[in-house]
């Protein structure tokens, strides 16, 4: 084999390395910030239970409770940002779109009652 046919693995490593330093920033600046910082120190099944309580309590904006369907949609379409079989590089497109519908879903809920649901979900047990 040719060296030129592995010229595509700097440029894959170096765009992985910035993704990763950019999913890696956005978790740091999300855990200081309440309440962002209380939803990610929540274990799997609280943070379900959680995502449970959003789509059911009658309080949580209908727009709110819609949020998760396009990011089902996008992690269950095969066509993607950037392809996955990209080693690393292809699931980072991913990692990011749900952060980010995270983010959204813990912003269009009033404060008080997203610590609420953070509270239920901590103490309910399964």
């Amino acid at each position: 084999m040719c060296l030129a046919s592995y010229s595509w693995i700097l440029p894959v490593l170096a765009v992985a390395f910035v993704d990763l330093l950019a999913i890696w920033w956005l978790i740091k600046q999300l855990q200081s910030r309440e309440p962002y910082a209380s939803v990610i120190e929540l274990g799997t099944r609280q943070k379900l239970r959680f995502f449970r309580f959003v789509l059911t309590d009658r309080r949580v904006p209908l727009v709110v409770k819609l949020i998760p369907s396009p990011v089902v949609a996008f992690l269950a379409n095969p066509i993607d940002l950037i392809p996955d079989f990209l080693p690393v590089v292809g699931y980072l497109d991913d990692v990011g779109i749900v952060i980010d519908g995270l983010v959204l879903i813990v912003k269009m809920i009033p404060f008080e009652l997203v610590s609420e649901l953070i509270g239920r979900a901590k103490t309910e047990s399964a």
